[in-house]
């Protein structure tokens, strides 16, 4: 194999990897939820844990979607790889999800939004699994990273699930304080 059919195969692999555990650590997240909390709201500004389990599924699909119809031939800088790993942990940087991908009622139960990222998780591992292109000679533009390479947009992808795993868990914490409260 060359040398850049061994880069390719590598970072595809960091990838799936990342993809892997990001479905683990989110998923983990919400399974100690139960339905008549998931669509509690902590306060009026906040997400519910169902709302939030709505964006992740959607923006999956809406990131897949956004690549294989919008890529075009480009690159970006590999710097901007850290910082996207850096921006998404940090839940001290809060940002406004994309119109698209904000939640709209589109699931009933945390059941049906868990069932729709597991899917479109699902799809998004099968197409990575399915390129046979460098992921860095492509760019597309995201609504809140800017001008991403493939690469760049699928490790957007692999974090973002865990990235609001933490919220969740925030959520529910607060959710089961301000009952404990109330009784």
């Amino acid at each position: 194999m060359n040398e850049l059919a061994s880069n390719l195969t590598e970072e595809r692999d960091l990838l799936l990897k990342a993809l892997a555990e990001g479905e683990q650590r989110y998923l983990a997240a919400l399974e100690p939820i139960g339905e008549p909390i998931a669509s509690l709201r902590p306060n009026d500004t906040s997400w519910s844990i169902l709302e939030c389990a709505e964006h992740v599924a959607t923006a999956e699909g809406q990131m897949l979607r956004m690549w294989q119809k919008m890529a075009v031939p480009g690159t970006t800088s590999r710097e901007k790889d850290e910082l996207i790993r850096e921006n998404i942990k940090s839940r001290n940087r809060k940002s406004q999800a994309p119109d698209p991908s904000r939640p709209k009622g589109r699931f009933a139960t945390l059941a049906e939004a868990r069932e729709k990222f597991v899917a479109n998780r699902r799809v998004t591992v099968q197409a990575l699994h399915e390129m046979n292109e460098d992921l860095r000679t492509k760019t597309v533009p995201h609504p809140l990273a800017g001008m991403v390479d493939g690469y760049q947009l699928f490790l957007i992808m692999a974090l973002h699930p865990a990235r609001h795993a933490e919220q969740v868990e925030e959520t529910a914490a607060r959710l089961t304080r301000a009952a404990a409260e109330t009784t």
